[in-house]
């Protein structure tokens, strides 16, 4: 079936009125752990020797609907995970163990309920460095 260009640019006016207009990722970040509804730090590279991280973000404006986060590795999607926004502000995250064999660029897509994309983070995920010899003891 063929669209007509006048149908596929209503199309895309409903598309565009189906997320608020006021709704925004105000913050988004990978981290190392989550305390009190909150990333302990951000990160933007991560050494293979750690398996664990997380997804924070905090969502304003769009309050019933639901967004989703889709871990992706390669151009692939390899998780993706669902939440219903239950206020005006709301802080979700979530978290993936990576594989040490598994270096290179990680993506967190943020998804509103249309599949339309609200954020994107990148994390690199990198080797990690061989732990120092220690230095000779002084004689």
């Amino acid at each position: 079936m063929k669209l007509s260009h006048g149908f596929a640019k209503v199309l895309l006016l409903l598309a565009v009125c189906a997320t608020p207009a006021l709704a925004d990722i105000s913050r988004a970040a990978f981290t190392s752990a989550i305390e009190g509804r909150e990333p302990v730090d951000q990160l933007s590279q991560l050494g293979n020797d750690k398996t664990s991280v997380y997804f924070f973000t905090e969502i304003t404006g769009l309050n019933g609907h639901t967004i989703t986060h889709r871990w992706e590795f390669g151009g692939e999607p390899r998780f993706e995970i669902s939440f219903s926004v239950g206020a005006d502000r709301w802080r979700v995250w979530s978290n993936k163990t990576l594989a040490p064999e598994m270096t290179g660029e990680w993506k967190v897509v943020v998804l509103d309920e249309a599949g339309f994309i609200l954020r994107t983070e990148l994390l690199n995920y990198v080797a990690a460095s061989a732990p120092a010899e220690p230095a000779p003891a002084a004689q």
